[in-house]
Parts: C-alpha cells; sequence; structure tokens
C-alpha cells in the first residue's frame, strides 16, 4: 500500500471510518475509459471523468480507497470537493 498517494485529511478519515463512503477524485495514468471500466468491474461507481486533469470522480467506502494505493497507474487519490468560482 503506497499511502502518500492520499490526501493527507483524506487518509486520516478513511483510515478512521474505512467502512464510510467517501466522494473521490483519482488522478491516473493511461486512458480514463479503461481505468474507469476496470473501477467500475470492480464495484466503484464512477460518476465523472475529468478529462482536462487525468482523473475519475467515484465513490468508495475508506477501504476501497485504500486498496486503490496498490494500483501503479494510481497517481492520487483526493476527496471530491465543491469548487467555486472566485
Amino acid at each position: 500500500m503506497d499511502i502518500s498517494k492520499l490526501e493527507r485529511t483524506l487518509l486520516q478519515q478513511v483510515q478512521a471510518n474505512p467502512e464510510a463512503e467517501v466522494g473521490l477524485i483519482v488522478r491516473v495514468a493511461g486512458d480514463l475509459e479503461l481505468r474507469a471500466g476496470e473501477l467500475s468491474r470492480q464495484g466503484l461507481t464512477v460518476s465523472r471523468r475529468l478529462r482536462l486533469v487525468g482523473a475519475l470522480a467515484l465513490r468508495a467506502t475508506g477501504r476501497q480507497a485504500l486498496a486503490l494505493t496498490d494500483r501503479p497507474w494510481v497517481l492520487r487519490i483526493e476527496p471530491d470537493r465543491e469548487v467555486r468560482a472566485l
């Protein structure tokens, strides 16, 4: 497990409550469609493909988020937060 892929506050959150579902932004290497398909087959709900940043928005339990760190094509995992214009 490469926990350095998880944003620090997200790591604390998923370790504290591994069964709780969280929204994630997962930055990936490679084809987004291929990666989304792999994650969907694993039971994760992919809600958006963020092509400009090479990432997928999805829902997962804390335990599933931790397991994602083992995948070599997962570059970074961050919480899915609301974004507002300045």
